[in-house]
């Protein structure tokens, strides 16, 4: 099981599907109950910051992951995609 912190207390578990793991962290970063797969994360309220602290919580698992990569993939169904072939 892999788990990292987000935020001081918090706990995600980074384990299983991408879609579900991608979702999660950025519900969590933004404090939502949880994230339209479709919807972009700046259109959810990401800010750049929020940006850079998700890709550091997502490179615990996929440590290629660049934050190009995000701006390019804005959403979690586009970002699944691109990380299930990492």
């Amino acid at each position: 099981m892999t788990e990292t912190p987000s935020e001081p207390g918090a706990v995600l578990e980074l384990d299983g599907p991408a879609a579900e793991v991608i979702a999660a962290v950025w519900a969590e970063a933004l404090d939502l109950d949880e994230v339209d797969p479709d919807t972009g994360f700046f259109d959810l309220g990401a800010s750049s910051s929020t940006v850079v602290k998700v890709v550091r919580v997502l490179r615990v698992r996929w440590p290629d992951l660049q934050l190009v990569q995000v701006f390019s993939h804005p959403t979690v169904a586009q970002l699944a995609e691109l990380l299930d072939d990492a």
